[in-house]
């Protein structure tokens, strides 16, 4: 039997919530792509589109927490990185031509890391925005609007979704450059 308290806790340490964004970015159309080309030749795009997010992420100031298949899973402190990364993932990735649309997802709030990885209903519900997102969408919940509020996003109203296991409707937005 296995105590949790003592593998996630280590006896004396305490661990602590504190304010995260996260960003899930996923290519649109991946298993089209796979049937169109072939998977070598599709495995070859998501692994560019994790090289290209890793890099951009770096200089953004932001870590790419893991590679999902095709999609990845983007973490920092700073919402107005987040975004920032967002856009220019959409921007510079559409401009390069071998890369699909993406659908992205942000949302911010407490989470918790162990072991590198990252845990919590922020992290759930990020993705959960991103599996909203439209071709080409980068969505924001308000959370994350309220704390890019003078980073000089334009933002557009997407009304309130309900998420399965969350609560009440979220209040969505989309980001434009």
């Amino acid at each position: 039997m296995y105590d949790v308290h003592a593998v996630v806790t280590p006896k004396g340490q305490m661990k602590t919530a504190i304010e995260h964004t996260f960003l899930f970015a996923d290519l649109v159309g991946y298993t089209a792509l796979t049937e169109r080309v072939g998977d070598d030749a599709a495995a070859d795009v998501a692994v560019a589109f994790q090289a290209a997010a890793a890099h951009l992420a770096e200089q953004c100031g932001c870590e790419v927490i893991k590679s999902l298949g095709d999609a990845v899973m983007i973490h920092s402190d700073d919402a107005a990185r987040v975004v920032a990364l967002a856009l220019r993932l959409r921007r510079e990735l559409a401009d390069e031509g071998w890369c699909p649309e993406l659908r992205m997802g942000v949302h911010s709030g407490s989470a918790v890391e162990r072991g590198g990885d990252w845990y919590g209903a922020t992290v759930n519900v990020a993705a959960r925005v991103a599996d909203a997102a439209g071709a080409g969408e980068i969505l924001l919940s308000l959370t994350t609007r309220e704390r890019i509020a003078r980073a000089g996003v334009k933002i557009a109203d997407r009304g309130a979704r309900s998420f399965k296991n969350v609560k009440a409707p979220l209040a969505l937005f989309a980001a434009a450059a």
